[in-house]
């Protein structure tokens, strides 16, 4: 046996998941910092395609879908998860919100189906971090609802425990806040406008839900709740299987931090 000790592949992979909750957290409050700067303060977080922050929203949701189509995760489900999500987020700034400026009219109706994948993409991930083990490629889609409802619900693996356990119930406690945030945005609609022109609350209610999902890849990148507590066992690379990596610096995250690494 040998002590295991963080690769290149560890390394790169910790900081690809620290880019992309650094970038989702900080959104938010550079485009309002910049809205402070040049008002005046757009309603939502999509509203500031028409401000002077255009650029730096659309580099940064482009920048953003990016970096999630080339994150690979454990298996086949997480990938498609962060796949659909990047695109959709690179669609969002493809495809501006609706403004009475803005031609072709139908853009804006693309917009908000984009949003709402990009967000329920987001959910999803942050409850696949709870996983404990790689995916079995033979479960079906009912197996993985009920592991993501059971998720949700703050229930993991028996074999969960210790740090991972503190980052499961974070990554749960992150899925809600990004669903509570999109309930919000719907809700808002319906609000008397004297309400609504209290505050920028469409604003407000979207960066609970990108800043909530950027805190779950912090996480994930042990950037924030850092799970190491003692050097893990590994085997050689070559038993390891294929679907086992990427794996994090002490283990890997869907497993419990003492676990040794599956072989083959």
């Amino acid at each position: 046996m040998w002590s295991r000790k963080p690769s290149t592949l560890d390394v790169s992979y910790l900081n690809l998941r620290l880019c992309i909750g650094v970038l989702a957290v900080a959104l938010p409050f550079i485009l309002r910092i910049g809205s402070a700067i040049f008002p005046p303060d757009p309603y939502s977080i999509s509203a500031y395609y028409y401000s002077a922050e255009r650029n730096i929203l659309v580099a940064s949701l482009c920048v953003l879908g990016a970096l999630l189509l080339t994150y690979q995760g454990y298996d086949k489900l997480d990938s498609r998860i962060t796949n659909v999500c990047g695109a959709a987020t690179i669609g969002v700034a493809l495809f501006p919100t609706s403004n009475p400026g803005f031609k072709p009219a139908w853009v804006g109706h693309v917009h908000p189906v984009l949003a709402g994948i990009a967000l329920a993409g987001q959910a999803l991930m942050a409850l696949q971090f709870t996983q404990s083990a790689p995916r079995d490629e033979t479960a079906r889609w009912r197996d993985d609802i009920k592991r993501m409802l059971r998720a949700l619900m703050f229930r993991y693996a028996p074999r969960v425990h210790g740090k991972k356990l503190t980052r499961n119930r974070i990554y749960s406690a992150c899925s809600w806040l990004v669903i509570i945030g999109v309930v919000l945005v719907l809700a808002q609609n319906f609000w008397p406008y004297s309400v609504k022109a209290e505050t920028q609350w469409m604003f407000w209610f979207e960066s609970l839900s990108i800043a909530s999902f950027g805190v779950a890849w912090l996480v994930k990148g042990e950037t924030l709740f850092n799970g190491a507590a003692a050097p893990a066992q590994a085997v050689p690379a070559e038993a390891v299987p294929a679907q086992a990596a990427p794996v994090d610096a002490t283990a890997a995250d869907g497993a419990a931090p003492d676990a040794p690494i599956p072989a083959a």
